[in-house]
């Protein structure tokens, strides 16, 4: 199981958050996921000069029991690794793991 561009984010330089993705419907484990974030293109113009260092760690599994089975969430943090003058940037999710 692969996915790719899953979602859209914008982190500034120093910030993180965690991002959560939910696969298939409830019920399915999609087992271990690994994930890393991606940046986008800029699409402005002037299109900006620099370096933007993107770490993706801790990896979480939220489970939401519920009558209709069980709902599996993957959240994994993202940081835009801080440095005086690295970009902000739009950055999407990438991965897979074992079907």
């Amino acid at each position: 199981m692969a996915f790719n561009n899953a979602g859209r984010w914008w982190l500034k330089n120093g910030e993180s958050m965690f991002i959560g993705i939910s696969f298939g419907s409830p019920g399915i484990n999609m087992g271990p996921i690994f994930a890393t974030a991606l940046p986008l293109p800029f699409d402005t113009i002037p299109t900006p000069s620099g370096i933007t260092q993107l770490e993706t760690s801790r990896q979480q599994v939220r489970f939401l029991y519920a009558n209709g089975g069980t709902a599996w969430t993957y959240f994994w943090l993202v940081q835009n690794s801080p440095s005086p003058g690295w970009n902000s940037t739009w950055f999407t999710m990438s991965g897979g793991g074992p079907a």
